[in-house]
C-alpha cells in the first residue's frame, strides 16, 4: 500500500474528528445560564446597544460604561441581530474567538513545524482547561487572546527566514491590524505585551534583526487608522473619556488597588497549573526548556521567541496590583504551540506520564464523589453542590478508561485530548445544577410575567448583572453603585436613596424590587408591605402585594 492511500483513512478519521468537536462545541454554548458577573456583564451592554442604537457608547443597566472598548460589544449586538437575543447568541461571539485561536496557532505549527505538530497544537489547546473553560465563557478575555495570538503568529511568520522579503511587509501589516482589534477589545495592553516581549527577546537573545522588519511607520498608521475614530468618537460623546479609560483603567487599575483585585505575587501560578490541565507535564517542560535558541544568534528563533511571550505575560500580570484568573489567557496559545513543536522523544515521554495523571485524576474524581457529603458544610449550597456527585462520577469514568486507551497508542495525544475534552463537557454541562447560586436566570423565570410595561424594577443594595439580560429590562439603583459609580456619576437621577425608594414604594406603584434576605427582614421590620414573588439562594424579588 503506497504512503498517500494509508495517509487517506487517518486524514478522514482527524476530519470525522474535528467534525465532531466543533458540533459539540457550538451546541455547548448555549446549556447553561449565564452566570455572575461577567457573564450578565457582557451580554447585556451589547443587548442595550442594539435596543438603543448606540453604537458608539457602551451602556451598562442604561449608564455610561466605558472601562472597555466596543469590538466584542459590536459582535455580540450583530450576533443578537442575526440569531435572537438569548444565551446561545451572547456566547457565540466568545465561541468563535476561541475556535479561531486554536486554528490560527495549528497554522503557525503548521507553518513552523509541518503537519503532525499542527494537529497536536490543535487537539491539545482545545482540550486545555483554561481554553475550554473561557472559550465557553461569556468574558472579554477570549477574544483579546485571539487577537494577540494572530499577532503573534503573523509577526513570526514576518520574522522567519523562510518568508521572502516581498512577504514580509504583508505579514506585519497582518500583525498591525490584529493589534487594533486586540486594543478595540481590551486596551492598550494590545501594544504593551508585544513590545515588551520583542524587546525582553532582543536582549536577551541579543537579536536586533526583528526590529528592521517590524514596516512601524505603515504598521502604525494602520494601528490608528481602526482604533482612533471610536476614541475620538467617544471624547466628543463623553468628555471624560479619555482621563477615565487611559488614566484610570490603565495605568490606575494596574497600579494600585482602586478595583479590589489585589492577590499575592505568586496567584497566577496554581492559575498556570491548572489552566495547563491536562498537558501540565509537557507544559513544565516547555517552560523549563524552550528558551534554549536552537537557532544561530543572525536568525529568528520562532520557540525561544513564543518562551518569552509566556514570560513576559505572565510577570507583567503578575506585577500587576489587579489580578482575575483570565488575564494570563493569551499566554496558553504559545504553550501549546511549545508543547506540539518539543522534540519527539521528550514529548513522547511527557505524554506517558500524562497518562498515568489522567487515570490517578479518574481516582480522584471518584473519591471526590464519594467525599462530596462530608466537604459540603453550608446547607444552603449543599442543595446543589450535593447534586455533583454523579457527573463527577462520570468524569472519573471517563477518565480512568481514557488514560487506559491513551496508555495503549503509540501516541496518545489525540486520546488523552479527547478523554480531557469530553471531561470538561461533563463539567460545563453540570455547571447547570449550580446556576441558581451564580445566576439570575430562575429569578427572571419566576417573575417574567408579572411584569408589565408600565412596571418600575429597583435593585435595593444590590444588583444582579445577568437579571437585566434576561428581563430585557434595565433597573432603577437604590444605595448600589460599585462598578456603575462613573455612569451614576454623570446621571445621577438613575439612582435613588433608600428613603427615596421607600417613599416610592408606599405611594403604591407598580413596582418590583430586588434585595437580599437582610436587606428584606430589614425593611419589613420598618413596616414596608412586601410580598415576596421569586426567590434564589442568593436574592428574592417582592412586589408591594
Amino acid at each position: 500500500m503506497s504512503a498517500q492511500a494509508a495517509a487517506a483513512p487517518f486524514a478522514r478519521a482527524h476530519l470525522a474528528l474535528v467534525l465532531i468537536l466543533a458540533a459539540s462545541w457550538f451546541a455547548l454554548l448555549g446549556v447553561r445560564p449565564l452566570f455572575n458577573p461577567d457573564e450578565g456583564r457582557y451580554a447585556e451592554i451589547p443587548r442595550e446597544m442594539l435596543a438603543t442604537g448606540d453604537w458608539v457608547v457602551p451602556h451598562l443597566n442604561d449608564l455610561v460604561y466605558i472601562e472597555k472598548p466596543p469590538l466584542q460589544y459590536w459582535a455580540t449586538a450583530l450576533s443578537f441581530e442575526l440569531f435572537g437575543t438569548h444565551v446561545w447568541a451572547a456566547r457565540l461571539y466568545t465561541g468563535l474567538c476561541a475556535v479561531l485561536t486554536v486554528l490560527a496557532a495549528a497554522a503557525l505549527a503548521r507553518r513552523l513545524w509541518g503537519c503532525a505538530a499542527a494537529w497536536r497544537a490543535g487537539v491539545m489547546l482545545l482540550s486545555t482547561l483554561g481554553i475550554f473553560i473561557l472559550g465557553q465563557q461569556l468574558t472579554l478575555d477570549m477574544g483579546l487572546t485571539l487577537f494577540l495570538t494572530l499577532t503573534l503568529a503573523a509577526f513570526c511568520v514576518a520574522q522567519d527566514a523562510a518568508t521572502p522579503e516581498a512577504r514580509r511587509r504583508y505579514w506585519m501589516w497582518l500583525a498591525w491590524v490584529s493589534a487594533a482589534a486586540a486594543f478595540l477589545t481590551k486596551g492598550f495592553v494590545a501594544l504593551v505585551l508585544p513590545a515588551l516581549t520583542l524587546i525582553a527577546y532582543s536582549l536577551l537573545y541579543r537579536q536586533w534583526r526583528p526590529w528592521r522588519r517590524l514596516s512601524i511607520i505603515s504598521g502604525l498608521a494602520l494601528f490608528a487608522l481602526i482604533t482612533v475614530p471610536w476614541c475620538v468618537l467617544m471624547q466628543r460623546r463623553v468628555p471624560q473619556f479619555f482621563e477615565f479609560f487611559f488614566v484610570r483603567e490603565h495605568l490606575q487599575r494596574f497600579l494600585t488597588r482602586i478595583e479590589d483585585r489585589y492577590e499575592p505575587v505568586w496567584f497566577f501560578i496554581p492559575v498556570l497549573a491548572v489552566g495547563s490541565l491536562p498537558w501540565i507535564v509537557p507544559a513544565a517542560r516547555a517552560l523549563g526548556s524552550a528558551w534554549r535558541s536552537a537557532r544561530a544568534p543572525a536568525d529568528f528563533a520562532p520557540r525561544a521567541f513564543l518562551w518569552v511571550w509566556i514570560v513576559v505575560v505572565f510577570v507583567f500580570f503578575s506585577l500587576s496590583d489587579s489580578k482575575l484568573i483570565p488575564y494570563i489567557l493569551p499566554l496558553f496559545p504559545a504553550l501549546g504551540l511549545l508543547m506540539a513543536s518539543a522534540p519527539e522523544e521528550a514529548l513522547r515521554r511527557d505524554l506517558a506520564r500524562t497518562c498515568v495523571a489522567v487515570i490517578a485524576a479518574g481516582l480522584v474524581f471518584a473519591l471526590a464523589a464519594l467525599l462530596l457529603p462530608e466537604l459540603l458544610t453550608d446547607p444552603a449550597r449543599a442543595i446543589y453542590f450535593g447534586q455533583l456527585r454523579l457527573p463527577l462520577l462520570a468524569m472519573a469514568a471517563v477518565a480512568a478508561a481514557g488514560g487506559f486507551i491513551a496508555r495503549r497508542r503509540p501516541d496518545p495525544t489525540t486520546a488523552l485530548a479527547v478523554t480531557a475534552y469530553v471531561g470538561f463537557i461533563i463539567l460545563m454541562v453540570s455547571a447547570r445544577l449550580v446556576a441558581p447560586l451564580y445566576s439570575g436566570a430562575a429569578l427572571a423565570e419566576q417573575i417574567s410575567h408579572a411584569i408589565m410595561p408600565a412596571t418600575q424594577l429597583y435593585a435595593v443594595r444590590t444588583y444582579d448583572q445577568t437579571l437585566p439580560f434576561y428581563l430585557r429590562r434595565t433597573m432603577t439603583l437604590v444605595e448600589s453603585r460599585g462598578e456603575l459609580e462613573f455612569g451614576l456619576m454623570l446621571q445621577p437621577d438613575k439612582a435613588v436613596t433608600l428613603p427615596a425608594f421607600i417613599a416610592r414604594w408606599v405611594a403604591g406603584s407598580d413596582a418590583l424590587a430586588l434585595m437580599e434576605p437582610d436587606t428584606y427582614a430589614l425593611l419589613r421590620a420598618e413596616g414596608l408591605p412586601m410580598v415576596v414573588r421569586a426567590r434564589s439562594p442568593e436574592r428574592l424579588i417582592v412586589s408591594r402585594q
